[in-house]
């Protein structure tokens, strides 16, 4: 019986430091994003079947990297905690507290370039109902957490660091669109695998101190390796998805992130905030129509009636002259 238990104290530890060591599902699919799109960034241009020129593309990638460090780390931030959040509250949720991002963009802009560097304030009293539309629009929203939708807020408030950051930058070194995408992910990536490198080590370390407890107690305390024996047995919440489906995501991604960097080259921070705001309405509408999410209540449709009559103020008050991201763009057009 002592052998007996003794073997079923090694298999049940080894299966609990087995499943600790697997990667959460924020960490896999924040890796999963950042190396597919830097992989697709090297590889998709006009010359893709000259592989020579992967070697000198790669070079620019750190290169430029140098000079993007900061916008990475906010890149990694906004991507990984928005993956926390997504894990823990759900799309409506997560995307409901994104509304803040042009609020909080226009405070940061406001730190960084001083009162000169907002809109006016028709341009800026838009984005309040943009932001409460948003909010109204998944008002119901039965998946609260705390730990999730704290995630969404510093998901949130870096995603908007990221705005202002970047634009800073790219206004600075004259790169944006894919080079300056490729430049961001490739540090983001490094912090990402650095991060799952120092965890796993972290696990390994408690792995072997728990063992060498275990080895100096003895049998005393078989209670104690059952309970242990029921955490491994129980499911785990980092099960792979299907490799279609991390294709797609990864691809989505890369394409959702060279076009913002693309856009937000050519207007100011504000704009490029109220625009990603507009997209995450649509994220919400669509994907509680896909997932066949409780239907629309008129709080719902009320809120993204009010988040398109802002976008569409916006547009006006900022078109008139009053918005410093809508008159440079105009600008840009007549050139």
């Amino acid at each position: 019986n002592t052998a007996d238990e003794s073997q079923t104290q090694k298999w049940s530890g080894s299966k609990s430091s087995s499943n600790n060591n697997k990667l959460s599902r924020a960490s896999l699919l924040t890796l999963y994003r950042f190396s597919g799109s830097l992989f697709l960034g090297l590889v998709l241009h006009s010359q893709f079947y000259q592989l020579s020129k992967l070697s000198p593309r790669f070079l620019q990638t750190i290169q430029s990297a140098q000079k993007f460090l900061l916008p990475s780390l906010f890149l990694f931030i906004a991507n990984y905690t928005n993956s926390i959040a997504l894990d823990r509250i759900g799309i409506s949720l997560t995307y409901t507290s994104k509304c803040g991002i042009p609020l909080i963009t226009v405070l940061f802009t406001l730190l960084l370039d001083g009162i000169a560097a907002l809109p006016s304030a028709a341009t800026l009293l838009s984005l309040l109902p943009i932001a409460a539309g948003i909010g109204a629009a998944s008002w119901n929203s039965p998946t609260f957490e705390l730990f999730g939708f704290l995630a969404a807020v510093v998901s949130t408030t870096s995603q908007a660091a990221l705005n202002v950051c970047s634009k800073r930058v790219m206004r600075r070194t004259g790169i944006q669109g894919a080079e300056a995408q490729r430049a961001m992910v490739f540090v983001a990536l490094g912090i990402g695998l650095l991060m799952t490198g120092l965890t796993q080590l972290g696990g390994k370390m408690s792995q072997w101190q728990r063992e060498g407890n275990n080895n100096l107690r003895g049998d005393a305390m078989v209670e104690d390796d059952e309970a242990d024996a029921a955490v491994a047995s129980a499911p785990s919440s980092s099960h792979h998805p299907p490799i279609w489906l991390a294709c797609l995501a990864v691809f989505a991604y890369h394409m959702e992130y060279v076009l913002s960097f693309s856009f937000v080259g050519l207007v100011e921070p504000i704009t490029y905030g109220t625009c990603d705001a507009l997209r995450r309405l649509l994220i919400i509408v669509v994907g509680r129509q896909m997932f066949k999410g409780d239907k629309f209540t008129n709080t719902n449709l009320g809120g993204i009636f009010m988040a398109l009559l802002g976008a569409l103020l916006y547009s006006i008050t900022s078109a008139k002259g009053g918005g410093g991201g809508g008159s440079i763009l105009m600008k840009q057009q007549s050139i």
